[in-house]
């Protein structure tokens, strides 16, 4: 299952997520966004940006709780950015909350960025590494293994501080226990999963799931008390969540080995990649996060109030409120390896060669290079991009949103100057704003241009104002146009999300005519027809007066003759 899901209903082929996706792995199939996973570094941009609100975040909430339900021994390490991320003046609130929820223990991530810290420090000393790449942030990993892995050996060989933190409890307080990771990124959950059988985190939380949780308890967490954070001997080490974090917890003899550097955001950290595969960058400490104001703008922290100022400012104040009482966890005794290997991931992308792509370009109007926008409306940075993501088919021919609108124009012109009904397109004043050059010749308007003139300037009809007013469809009603002299059947359509009104105006004229001569000789046939009838009629009746006559006398002369007969045959009585 994905970690980014998409709700399928609610994708409105905005491509937004494409463009805002670093590394272009989010393929558009069927109008539907879908994440191709074994790409993705799990930023988290396409669930910032996405208006729709259409992309999901896999949940580890029914896996905690089924923890909890067994009776396991749930213990959280808790991202320092936590302090950001909740609406609530005492941080230590939350810990209260995980309480109430049934976790056995709560400690800050912070006491492994310290070991990770001093790992960091010892790679500086030894001064082996061409550069060094920090790897707390898994973003960052996915970034290098799957897309630069001619620099998997300039990335710091140490864990993160999540992974570091997880054994170090494990080593403290058994292998039985269970272990989650509450922060605000969603790359922790893969690399949850990447280490799983190395025995440190059982699941993942991001701080919109547990207030999701809260909610789902009923724990207001401005009601409750504030619990309780043991440990931490360095109190600097709260502040890697924030944009040069990490390279304020080393020591300052350390640091004079490199030259040490913060870079926050997707974007920045690529160009810096870019430049260290080229061989233009040596003899530096990188500091680099995938998020624009590093785990302070994870994807899934919330709303802060104040923005990114609003949560350096409230880690800040709450580090330099700990910076007066710093103590020390049993746990920070705890020894764990802290060793880590990483794996190249890359996938060869399978680029066509120019005949194919010229070919898929042609497809979409894009004949020659004066063609090529390079507009970025589909999401992709050049057309003969976008056309090799066709046909790795991660894109869809009909992403092209100036061909797509070119095509819908030219097709609307095609129908509107070929149409042989009158077509007028109104706006909510009635005044005139496109027709085809039906219009023109059924109002004798050749050499007149309609547009911008009232339509009761052409036509004389009250339905286009009762259909504006009313807000309802004239179908089909046939109409005399005295100062044209003609008849027509007119369609009037209230287009309501535009609020303007088309008619389509067939000439029946024609028709009409010949209906009425139609009429008229059916009305001369009927007449006739009568007459024949009634002349008929006569002539039966005649006919039958005549027949009543001679019967009686045929019956008189044959009575006659019959007895004349029987006379002569002497039978006559």
């Amino acid at each position: 299952m994905s970690i980014i899901q998409f709700k399928e209903a609610n994708c409105k082929n905005c491509y937004k997520c494409i463009r805002n996706c670093p590394i272009k792995v989010i393929a558009f199939r069927n109008d539907q966004a879908e994440i191709v996973e074994e790409e993705c570094i799990l930023c988290g941009r396409c669930l910032t940006v996405c208006p729709q609100n259409a992309k999901t975040v896999k949940s580890d909430i029914d896996r905690v709780k089924g923890f909890l339900s067994k009776n396991e021994k749930v213990y959280v390490s808790l991202a320092p950015s936590y302090v950001a991320a909740f609406d609530t003046d005492e941080p230590e609130r939350v810990v209260a909350a995980l309480f109430k929820l049934g976790v056995t223990h709560v400690e800050e991530t912070a006491i492994g960025a310290t070991q990770v810290s001093k790992e960091y420090g010892k790679l500086m000393n030894d001064k082996k590494m061409n550069n060094i790449i920090t790897t707390c942030c898994p973003s960052i990993v996915s970034l290098v293994e799957r897309y630069y892995p001619t620099l998997i050996g300039q990335m710091a060989p140490v864990v993160s501080p999540m992974v570091a933190h997880a054994r170090m409890m494990r080593s403290m307080y058994g292998p039985r226990i269970k272990i989650v990771f509450i922060g605000p990124c969603i790359a922790k959950k893969r690399e949850c999963t990447e280490i799983a059988n190395e025995g440190s985190v059982d699941a993942v939380l991001t701080f919109e799931e547990l207030e999701k949780w809260m909610d789902m308890e009923g724990i207001d967490i401005n009601s409750i008390d504030a619990g309780e954070l043991k440990g931490l001997s360095n109190p600097a080490a709260r502040l890697y969540p924030s944009p040069g974090g990490i390279i304020k917890t080393l020591h300052a003899d350390d640091r004079k080995k490199y030259k040490c550097i913060s870079v926050d955001g997707i974007d920045r950290c690529i160009e810096i990649l870019d430049w260290m595969k080229e061989g233009k960058v040596k003899s530096y400490f990188i500091e680099m996060n995938s998020c624009t104001g590093g785990c302070l703008g994870g994807p899934c922290i919330g709303k802060v109030e104040g923005g990114f100022l609003g949560a350096r400012d409230k880690l800040l104040n709450y580090a330099r409120k700990k910076l007066k009482d710093p103590t020390h966890a049993l746990v920070e005794d705890a020894k764990a390896p802290l060793e880590r290997n990483f794996i190249d991931r890359s996938k060869p992308m399978d680029i066509p060669d120019e005949d194919t792509i010229r070919s898929i370009l042609s497809m979409i109007g894009k004949v020659n290079k004066d063609k090529e926008l390079n507009c970025g409306a589909c999401g992709y940075s050049t057309c003969r991009d976008k056309a090799i993501a066709v046909y790795n088919k991660k894109a869809d021919l009909k992403m092209c949103l100036p061909y797509m609108r070119e095509k819908a124009e030219s097709i609307s012109n095609i129908i509107m100057h070929n149409s042989p009904n009158a077509l007028i397109a109104l706006d909510k004043n009635l005044i005139i704003q496109e027709y085809n050059l039906s219009a023109c010749k059924l109002f004798k308007m050749e050499d007149t241009d309609m547009s911008g003139k009232h339509i009761y300037e052409i036509l004389n009809c009250p339905d286009f104002e009762a259909a504006l007013q009313n807000g309802e469809n004239i179908l089909d009603k046939k109409y005399y146009y005295d100062a044209y002299g003609i008849t027509v059947m007119q369609s009037i359509i209230y287009v309501r999300e535009y609020d303007m009104i088309i008619a389509i105006i067939k000439d029946i004229t024609e028709n009409e005519e010949q209906r009425k001569k139609i009429y008229s000789m059916r009305s001369e046939t009927i007449d006739i027809a009568q007459k024949v009838i009634e002349k008929q009629m006569r002539v039966a009746q005649e006919i039958a007066s005549l027949l009543g006559e001679t019967t009686a006398e045929t019956k008189v002369a044959l009575t006659g003759l019959k007895k004349s007969i029987l006379a002569d045959m002497g039978e006559e009585k």
